[in-house]
């Protein structure tokens, strides 16, 4: 039989037992619940080696196979080129409606997002099936690369965090360099400070510049001579969390000075701020001048020409008698003239 009072003691201790076991149920739930889509997704995923894809709102099991396969693809690409590969798989919520897929706080033009904190991407597959690849690859990149850094994605301006993703999810070819120079002779490049401010605008050209000359500046970061430099600076933003310092540290430069030289190397800094002159009026205003100058000489060509003709032609008949005799007079063994 137990000691008086030990049933309290038990009741009680069974008691602050409990509070433990609730708090830790009230932490998943909230977890759960903090995941958009995901607490209701559990049932039907695809599972790859490093993905879980859960169809959503009328997409088929069939359409997140193609996606998970396509998602591996990417998957190494981007990993390879960040130099950093994540351990826990990555959660993709597949959309097949887009009106499911679209909330107050997804941009209009987006076709694919990550939902923080849990690093979760969505996509739109109605929107996003032309570059299915490319938007999968992009967003996989915003989730290593916050995973790589401990979820702490501020510590790297905007402009670097959605430049690597789309420099990573696309092969550099020409056309992005000639678009890219293209945006910084026109003169609607903008330095870092004011760069990340665009990803937040209304106007969907702008947002589209934003982007390239994001890519294009990390691109030139890639062309500085060290193949490894992507992975040594996000190696260096674990280690420190002040970019500037970090790129300083990695390669040797600040943000502006970054973007000066990838403005020298595109050709948009050849003209001060107060010239409001673009290179496409400079290339025009040049070449016409020298078709003008060309056009000219032949003028002055012709017109001696036609002055040496007429004085030819314009003889007197005292001119062509002497020069009559002057032939006759020409004895072709010796070459001279009597």
């Amino acid at each position: 039989m137990a000691a008086p009072g030990e049933g309290a003691r038990a009741a009680a201790t069974a008691r602050q037992l409990a509070w433990p076991r609730k708090l830790a149920v009230a932490a998943a739930l909230l977890a759960s619940a903090l995941r958009p889509g995901l607490a209701d997704a559990q049932e039907g995923a695809i599972q790859t080696s490093h993905f879980l894809v859960y169809p959503q709102a009328g997409a088929t099991p069939r359409q997140a196979e193609r996606v998970g396969a396509l998602a591996e693809s990417a998957f190494g690409l981007v990993t390879g080129e960040l130099g950093y590969a994540p351990r826990q798989r990555i959660a993709i919520l597949l959309y097949g409606r887009s009106t499911a897929f679209l909330s107050p706080d997804t941009p209009p033009h987006a076709v694919g997002t990550v939902v923080t904190p849990h690093n979760v991407i969505r996509i739109d597959l109605w929107r996003a099936q032309g570059e299915l690849r490319t938007v999968l690859a992009h967003e996989t990149a915003h989730v290593v690369l916050a995973r790589a850094l401990r979820s702490d994605v501020d510590k790297c301006p905007r402009w670097f965090a959605e430049g690597l993703a789309t420099w990573v999810s696309r092969t550099w070819s020409p056309d992005d360099d000639a678009e890219a120079q293209e945006l910084a002779r026109r003169s609607r490049a903008v330095a870092p400070p004011r760069l990340d401010a665009r990803f937040s605008s209304d106007d969907p050209k702008v947002v589209s510049d934003a982007y390239r000359q994001s890519a294009a500046m990390v691109e030139q970061l890639t062309r500085l001579g060290r193949t490894d430099v992507i992975p040594d600076l996000i190696s260096a933003m674990r280690r420190t969390p002040d970019f500037d310092a970090a790129l300083r540290q990695t390669a040797g430069l600040t943000q502006d000075e970054l973007y000066q030289r990838w403005l020298r190397a595109a050709g948009g800094a050849r003209w001060p701020r107060w010239a409001n002159i673009g290179a496409d009026m400079v290339s025009y205003i040049v070449v016409t001048a020298l078709v003008i100058i060309l056009g000219i000489a032949i003028w002055r060509q012709r017109r001696r020409r036609l002055r040496y003709d007429a004085e030819e032609e314009g003889l007197t008949p005292d001119e062509i008698e002497r020069a009559q005799e002057m032939e006759d007079l020409y004895d072709p063994r010796d070459g001279e003239s009597y």
